[in-house]
């Protein structure tokens, strides 16, 4: 099995990594360049959460400058929070920008959203984007998650799903994280599993499948054999 980490903020030593998941971390543009010194393995994200939106045109036009390096493969996470932050008309055009540079490069949008679908679902019709959607840390209810699925959202899921949304989100628009949770991944992977009735090995498969569709340049990590690990002396 292989197990890929779409979102995180949880930066590891590298010399007590995992070898058996790949991360995309996700980074502030003026944290970037430390980060790909730090860690050369795991791929990253790039963006300005919607919470700092305000003051934020010195992280915006960094991110312009360095979106293009390879080792950024999404931008974001970025978008839009009803309850937190600064006002939609500082939000959204932030947000847009986003949108923008995540076109130009044929980069996926990494989306932070909360208690704004319905201005999320309208800014996409708006824009038309080509480049996939992800939805990170999704858990709400089934009635929002059949609009978004019909929408062409994908979704990321981590240590809080909601069961009955889970059998409305098409396998091959599903992803998982650990974003801040304590939650070992390979332990999301098998509450994942579970709630869709999948045998764990099939599951890791059809979400490295994704992985492979939508970020072609993260680099697969080590693959996990279970009944084959090593006992220590």
């Amino acid at each position: 099995m292989e197990f890929y980490d779409v979102h995180t903020h949880q930066i590891f030593l590298e010399d007590s990594d995992d070898p058996y998941h790949s991360c995309i971390f996700d980074v502030y543009p003026l944290e970037f360049e430390v980060a790909k010194e730090s860690y050369s393995r795991h791929a990253f994200s790039c963006g300005i959460h919607p919470w700092y939106s305000e003051e934020s045109d010195t992280q915006l036009a960094y991110l312009s400058e360095i979106a293009s390096n390879p080792r950024i493969i999404a931008i974001g996470e970025t978008g839009i929070d009803r309850l937190k932050g600064p006002s939609f008309d500082l939000q959204i055009p932030v947000f847009k920008k986003h949108i923008e540079i995540s076109e130009k490069l044929s980069k996926p949008v990494v989306v932070h959203c909360v208690k704004a679908w319905e201005e999320l679902i309208r800014i996409k019709r708006e824009v038309r984007p080509t480049q996939p959607w992800i939805i990170h840390g999704y858990r709400s209810k089934p009635e929002l998650t059949e609009r978004l699925v019909r929408e062409g959202f994908l979704f990321s899921v981590g240590d809080n799903i909601n069961v009955d949304s889970m059998q409305l989100i098409p396998l091959d628009s599903l992803f998982c994280e650990t974003d801040e949770s304590d939650m070992p991944i390979r332990q999301i992977y098998l509450q994942t599993a579970l709630a869709l009735n999948m045998n764990i090995e099939e599951f890791a498969e059809r979400i490295a499948e994704n992985v492979r569709r939508i970020f072609p340049l993260l680099q697969a990590p080590k693959p996990y054999y279970p009944d084959e690990e090593e006992v220590e002396d």
